[in-house]
């Protein structure tokens, strides 16, 4: 029998080619809801990060600082986006679409929340790289749908990460190797946006770039070009890893949990109406 399907992924335990389409299916229904914030966050993500790149090229030349700095800034902006658009994944699940305003009215009182999870996650995954490498890379899967599980049910930092725990234990290596190959995916995809950008820049400014000594050009316009490149590009593939990090929840919910029993049958008995799920199911996210 042929599963019913509400939203983006069909309503049963997933498989990886579901995952991977069902987040640029949900791009393509709610483009405005999901580009928008991407749009919002990746200019000040970029102009956080220009204005470090700057700030270390005048005074600090410090090739460790601006790396430092750039991770750091990236992982937070990028947890708060997550957070956000995984109210928008998660709903279009249930064929439910909403809007930028309904989903950053769900993360109210939810902020500080998530930049605290992303400080936590990036300081102990960091560590864990910088010391064996090994322990960043497992924490790295164990933490996966920490965001997603602090949205939808409204969790502490630690209640996140425990509930992330809880559903990826015993599926880390499935779980970890989606996540890579999305996020590996779309990172490829970045690339192909950013080299225009960076070839621009290099032939405009005659440099090689800020990390070397050979700029001959204005370091300033070769930052704000490179920014323009990396604000289109963040914009496009940020909301590829959180759909697939908030559909990897819906997956590891449906397959322990049984979520998607609930979510066929809200479905069937919402044919042929497919927007008009039932409480049981909308209260699941």
């Amino acid at each position: 029998m042929t599963q019913p399907r509400q939203g983006c992924v069909p309503l049963r335990p997933l498989g990886v080619a579901e995952i991977l389409d069902g987040s640029f299916r949900a791009i393509r229904r709610n483009p405005a809801a999901m580009f928008a914030p991407a749009a919002v966050l990746a200019v000040v993500r970029v102009a956080a990060t220009a204005g470090l790149q700057l700030g270390g090229y005048r005074f600090l030349n410090s090739v460790a600082l601006q790396l430092l700095g750039t991770f750091v800034i990236g992982a937070v902006l990028g947890t708060v986006l997550s957070g956000l658009l995984a109210a928008v994944v998660t709903q279009d699940v249930l064929g439910v679409r909403i809007t930028a305003r309904q989903a950053l009215t769900r993360l109210r009182g939810r902020i500080w929340a998530l930049l605290g999870l992303a400080v936590v996650s990036t300081v102990l995954q960091t560590l864990g790289l910088i010391v064996l490498a090994v322990p960043g890379i497992w924490l790295w899967g164990l933490w996966a749908v920490a965001v997603p599980a602090m949205v939808v049910e409204r969790t502490t930092i630690r209640g996140a990460l425990a509930r992330s725990r809880q559903l990826v234990t015993g599926m880390w290596w499935r779980v970890w190797g989606i996540r890579a190959l999305a996020y590996l995916l779309a990172s490829l995809l970045g690339i192909v946006v950013s080299v225009p950008f960076l070839a621009l820049a290099s032939a405009v400014t005659g440099s090689g770039g800020l990390l070397t000594s050979s700029t001959s050009g204005s370091p300033a316009v070769y930052v704000l070009i490179i920014s323009v490149g990396s604000v289109l590009s963040a914009t496009l593939t940020e909301p590829v890893r959180a759909g697939i990090d908030a559909l990897l929840y819906v997956d590891l919910r449906m397959r322990r949990e049984g979520l998607d029993i609930v979510l066929q049958q809200a479905a069937r008995a919402a044919q042929p109406v497919a927007p008009a799920v039932s409480a049981r199911a909308r209260s699941a996210f």
